[in-house]
């Protein structure tokens, strides 16, 4: 009778409990600047699914003939506007798009973090501010949890259940064997 009111109970929790499921600021931002010998084009776009996870793309190019540059070193920094926590990437290129740097930064915590981009090769070194990346707070869902307990629980009395039951029809068998 339990194992009957086990499904409808955990559909009436789940359709109850209010589920709320906030990501990041999920828009990529283009950003294209002009510094010293380089024409940096930025996107920043954070995960649709990780909290916290920004995809850096920077194009690097010459700023005198518009040619890749695909011999620098591109750093991305992140320092937290509170705390001060600070925190760095390396972005590489791939022979394929040799102007073309990828980074995956992963920001710790909530808050506003401050980026910057640092770009060197022989053609010098470069340091930019870059728009500032909003890490929301995370919201917690207790579906989830209840959910998991809801299964868990219902895994666990079809454990005894059948086991109860293989008992029962092997006691059954016994009597019918011994008589």
């Amino acid at each position: 009778m339990l194992y009957k009111l086990a499904f409808p109970l955990i559909a009436l929790l789940i359709l109850i409990t209010p589920t709320v499921i906030h990501g990041q600021f999920t828009e990529s931002r283009p950003y294209k600047t002009e510094a010293g010998p380089y024409i940096l084009n930025i996107q920043a776009d954070p995960s649709h699914l990780s909290l916290g996870t920004v995809d850096y793309t920077i194009i690097v190019s010459n700023v005198l003939d518009h040619s890749a540059v695909s011999d620098a070193r591109v750093l991305i920094w992140g320092t937290h506007a509170t705390n001060g926590h600070r925190g760095w990437a390396n972005a590489l290129n791939n022979p394929l798009t040799p102007a073309k740097y990828t980074a995956r930064v992963q920001l710790e915590g909530p808050g506003v973090w401050e980026m910057s981009i640092d770009v060197m090769s022989p053609l010098g070194r470069v340091a930019i501010q870059v728009p500032s990346q909003t890490i929301p707070r995370p919201r917690l869902s207790q579906s989830g949890s209840l959910v998991f307990i809801g299964v868990f629980v219902v895994l666990i009395g079809a454990t005894v259940y059948a086991t109860f039951s293989i008992r029962r029809s092997m006691k059954a068998r016994e009597n019918i064997n011994a008589s």
